[in-house]
């Protein structure tokens, strides 16, 4: 199939009008033959190395939304109903998952912008304020001009519906708002030399930098706390112990760094790199210490060096625009030398003792203070302990 670019496409997708009585299949045909790009659709926001204070915000690229917006909530499910519904239109589908899953990449993302904590909190919200949720998704859907959407059609209502309630077994599923693992969704294609080299590149000047910072813990001591509350009317300093550990032996906080990096040198050149997602990928076991894909909790370096038990792992993982489709890349230089494609990263864990959360990295101003130069640390911060 010829090429086409993201921008190209949602200017020639957003053309288009059509009156269809049947919503679904007549925006499948409007998306038709470009189907293998609909992921793009909902992909409209590049990577932002805006720092953020508040709620996690992605620069929008392609803005549905006033800035002035009153009720972020309202809109935040809004838009992931709007881009369910592009998602399955463009997949063909017609029975619905229980959970998100990678085939939905993008879809969930709003969500991170809103103040929910639960599923049953966004439930009873959507219960409460529907109708004016559909009007925006109207109001979208009537910028774009895909077709006609009419909020008061029952079926459209029950179809989302559904998208509210897989929502909420997400969030029960994952204890957070994250995408599960879906291998199907997952793109095989390689990634061009040219950006191989790049990603290496930033991979070592990330690491340069982190071999010389350390990740700050602070904890609070219960008895000096409930101490100093009884005497002094309330709690005090010394009874915050502080730890650290060095960067680049926090595959965590090693991750965050490199995603920053790779924002930092990627936001204003898309044509060069067509990077449309950042994200921070985590693998969990379902009890105790992960486990490999041979069901031991025991994880090699690429020298070969033997870590000790993991009670979870995190890396980046990067979505380019390749050649019809998409390329989910993994960037994780506690298992791998060089980026590795995702299906490759996940034949390291043990599949029926793991699940694997998928969320959009944005630079937080609380993950950055616990950065500190490892030269600078106070006399009284102790090494963190490493669970053997």
């Amino acid at each position: 199939m010829k090429k086409i670019s993201f921008i190209f496409l949602f200017t020639l997708i957003a053309s288009l009008s059509l009156n269809a009585a049947d919503f679904k299949e007549g925006l499948a045909d409007a998306l038709a033959p470009s189907a293998d790009k609909y992921l793009m659709l909902t992909k409209g926001f590049l990577p932002s190395y805006e720092l953020q204070k508040g709620p996690s915000v992605w620069e929008i690229f392609v803005s549905f939304f006033s800035p002035q917006e009153k009720d972020a909530n309202q809109q935040a499910i809004a838009e992931y109903i709007y881009n369910m519904f592009i998602i399955d239109a463009a997949k063909g589908e017609t029975t619905r998952q229980a959970i998100l899953d990678t085939s939905y990449t993008g879809a969930l993302d709003p969500i991170y912008r809103s103040g929910f904590k639960s599923g049953e909190e966004i439930k009873k919200f959507y219960g409460k304020y529907g109708e004016q949720i559909n009007w925006k998704i109207k109001d979208m859907f009537d910028k774009t001009r895909f077709l006609n959407y009419n909020p008061k059609d029952k079926n459209i209502l029950n179809q989302q519906a559904q998208y509210i309630n897989m929502l909420a077994a997400t969030y029960q599923k994952n204890g957070a708002f994250s995408y599960n693992y879906g291998e199907a969704a997952l793109s095989k294609e390689k990634l061009t030399s040219t950006r191989v080299f790049l990603l290496k590149k930033y991979i070592s000047d990330t690491d340069k930098q982190n071999k010389n910072m350390s990740v700050i813990y602070k904890q609070a001591d219960p008895v000096k706390m409930l101490d100093n509350s009884t005497r002094l009317g309330g709690g005090s300093s010394s009874a915050i112990n502080y730890t650290y550990r060095p960067l680049s032996q926090e595959c965590a906080a090693c991750s965050y760094s490199f995603c920053k990096h790779v924002c930092k040198f990627t936001q204003d050149r898309y044509s060069l790199y067509k990077l449309l997602r950042v994200y921070e990928v985590y693998a969990k076991p379902s009890n105790g210490f992960l486990k490999n894909a041979k069901g031991k909790p025991d994880f090699f370096s690429p020298q070969g060096d033997k870590y000790p038990a993991w009670d979870y792992h995190a890396a980046a993982l990067l979505v380019f625009e390749v050649e019809d489709g998409l390329s989910f890349t993994v960037v994780d230089t506690f298992l791998s030398k060089e980026p590795i494609s995702y299906d490759n990263w996940l034949a390291f864990f043990d599949k029926t003792d793991t699940y694997f959360t998928i969320t959009p990295f944005i630079r937080r101003e609380n993950v950055e203070k616990t950065f500190m130069p490892t030269d600078k640390l106070p006399a009284s911060y102790k090494p963190h302990p490493v669970r053997k």
